[in-house]
């Protein structure tokens, strides 16, 4: 899988209350947890976490991670904290002080800029195009945690052995396109424009298939 390939998810032609919808959120929410990727955004927010920050999710879904955030962080309630995503509106149960925003990200107004964006499985499945006009809007938050799918063959691997367990049809197909627009080395730091003069960018692969990438603006936090 040396060439990144985007193509079209079977979800993203589902309205969320569809039966394969649901089922895909279900199978996602076991995913997350068996990859780990909500208790290291976790840990990774809580190190980076500046009292007063605003907090940017994006592709929020139907707020699963920010209830997972939450409780992992006791403290979280006290921040603003927004969830952004497109096609769900604000979740049953999702904190009355805590904000919610149905847009499209691409065309979503940051102004003003929250300290910290927050993407799970979400910019794999933007063009190279859509990437590079995103980091433009994206240049001046101070931090990015991004956790996406790494882009292998053990990855999709790693996804045929939960076909025995109920993995739905659309989370199957969906999964595979996802792992084939994935990223892999520097290339969705680049995608974003950082070219490593301006932000201190680490970037690590998870052996359960997943990049996570930190990403810190210089001089914003004492880096």
């Amino acid at each position: 899988m040396k060439t990144r390939v985007v193509r079209p998810e079977i979800l993203d032609s589902l309205p969320p209350d569809h039966p394969a919808a649901v089922a895909n959120r279900r199978d996602l929410r076991i995913i997350n947890r068996i990859m780990g990727t909500s208790a290291w955004i976790a840990s990774t927010l809580e190190r980076c976490l500046v009292q007063g920050d605003h907090i940017l999710e994006v592709g929020a879904g139907d707020g699963e991670l920010g209830r997972v955030l939450r409780h992992r962080l006791p403290d979280l309630p006290s921040y603003r904290y927004t969830g952004l995503d497109r096609s769900h509106t604000r979740p049953p149960g999702w904190p009355d002080l805590w904000e919610w925003c149905r847009h499209d990200l691409l065309d979503h107004e940051m102004e003003p800029k929250p300290q910290v964006l927050i993407a799970n499985f979400l910019l794999h499945q933007f063009t190279d195009a859509d990437l590079a006009r995103l980091g433009r809007a994206i240049r001046d938050i101070p931090v990015w945690i991004l956790c996406e799918p790494y882009r292998s063959r053990l990855a999709v691997a790693g996804l045929a052995l939960l076909r025995p367990f109920g993995l739905h049809d659309v989370s199957w197909h969906d999964g595979r396109v996802s792992v084939r627009a994935g990223f892999r080395g520097r290339e969705l730091a680049n995608l974003l424009g950082d070219d490593g003069a301006r932000r201190q960018t680490r970037i690590a692969v998870d052996w359960r298939g997943s990049y996570r990438l930190v990403s810190v603006l210089r001089g914003s936090r004492g880096s």
